[in-house]
């Protein structure tokens, strides 16, 4: 799935579909990391070929179901080489819940070659429920079932994760749903290392996560991400080996985005 994202990332509506369970707390999480207005630009390569670009952004904010939420948007295009031989138009977006960071909604719209896929998911977060759509050959397949609490999508799992106080030889574990099915993701943070990308050099934390599903973390073959070793923990570089190579993903711009709001009460992870 996705195969090109992944090696980019490798990343409202109003009226409400679900009610909110009576017993449902939502938690307050502190974000330091990014906000609205954050812009995030790369150069895809294929070894040495350059192979496209990439985005990543928080566009906006939008009101989901009641809630505000962050407006997460990232792209992936192959250039005009590449469309020769094999044509990539991906879009990805989420909604993530601003003050309990977890996913609201998410769409993708990707076409790989041949492969093409349009789905969305809604995320009942007080019921621990999503409802999942998709669109085949002019036909609409609906599918709903239980998530753990909190769960994130594919695109909002990191994001969520640059919020984390990522300490060298620790694993972290969150939920993704990806999908009809929610999976463990596990994040290994590896090592420091100083990397340079055509934005410049930056000091980082070098991270292996891996999702033991379909997902935009594969167990198949290897993602390896570098973020910068301070408070943003902005993805600078990212590398997506598979049998035949590696594709990179090397950030060419990054624009911060306003000030990220931190609630007073927030719980500390």
């Amino acid at each position: 799935m996705n195969r090109f994202l992944l090696a980019a990332f490798l990343l409202g509506a109003t009226g409400s579909v679900f009610a909110e369970d009576s017993a449902w707390a939502w938690r307050r999480l502190p974000n330091t990391a990014f906000s609205v207005g954050e812009s995030i630009g790369y150069v895809i390569k294929y070894g040495v070929i350059p192979a496209g670009l990439a985005t990543m952004e928080v566009r906006g904010m939008e009101t989901v179901d009641g809630r505000p939420s962050y407006a997460l948007r990232s792209t992936a295009r192959s250039n005009k080489a590449m469309d020769a031989v094999f044509k990539v138009r991906d879009t990805n977006e989420s909604w993530m819940d601003v003050e309990s960071l977890c996913a609201l909604r998410f769409r993708q719209d990707v076409r790989e070659g041949f492969y093409k896929r349009k789905v969305e998911t809604s995320y009942d977060q007080p019921s621990s429920r999503f409802i999942y759509r998709k669109w085949r050959k002019g036909k609409e397949y609906v599918y709903d079932g239980p998530t753990t609490p909190f769960v994130q999508d594919i695109l909002s799992s990191l994001y969520y994760l640059r919020t984390f106080d990522l300490q060298v030889g620790n694993t972290y574990t969150l939920d993704a749903n990806s999908a009809n099915a929610t999976w463990p993701l596990h994040v290994h943070v590896r090592a420091r290392e100083t990397v340079k990308v055509p934005a410049g050099r930056y000091d980082c934390l070098k991270l292996e996560p891996v999702l033991a599903g379909e997902g935009l973390f594969q167990a198949k073959g290897k993602l390896e991400v570098w973020v910068t070793d301070d408070a943003r923990r902005v993805p600078v570089w990212l590398r997506s080996k598979v049998m035949v190579g590696a594709f990179d993903a090397e950030m060419t711009r990054y624009v911060p985005g306003e000030a990220p709001a931190v609630s007073k009460d927030s719980e500390l992870r």
